[in-house]
């Protein structure tokens, strides 16, 4: 895929922050119930970095999608379900990082012990998603 001077730019700033982010996965994924609901500031955190995960992940998606000369969906799940049919991932990979896109609004609207379910859900399934994102880009940038 070519790509235009600002678009590998910006794809290069994003796999930058996905990977500084990325790295707090062994961290943070040992956060069980007792100290999500206990700790405020870990809570907080918490969701936090899981928002900037999957809102770099959709900004990725959108930059790749304009790229290679597809429309963005209508969505930010159809987005990320959309990389999956791209030659750089699979659509099983489309399935597994765009089930986050929901999340964002789970975390903005449910009560704790809701956004819990799902926040644990995403910390013991999601970072073999985001690895293969990241590979994934860096193959793109190559």
């Amino acid at each position: 895929m070519p790509l235009l001077p600002e678009d590998r730019e910006r794809l290069i700033r994003y796999l930058d922050f996905l990977e500084s982010e990325g790295a707090d996965f062994p961290r943070l994924s040992r956060v069980d119930w007792k100290t999500y609901q206990s700790d405020r500031d870990l809570r907080r955190n918490l969701e936090r970095w899981i928002e900037n995960l999957v809102n770099c992940a959709i900004d990725i998606a959108k930059v790749i999608l304009v790229c290679e000369g597809r429309g963005i969906p209508s969505t930010y799940r159809d987005a990320l379900k959309e990389l999956g049919s791209l030659p750089y991932f699979d659509p099983e990979f489309g399935e597994d990082i765009s089930r986050w896109a929901a999340l964002r609004n789970i975390l903005a609207h449910q009560y704790l012990d809701i956004r819990w379910q799902s926040i644990d859900r995403f910390l013991r399934e999601s970072e073999p998603s985001f690895r293969k994102l990241t590979q994934g880009v860096r193959s793109i940038i190559a």
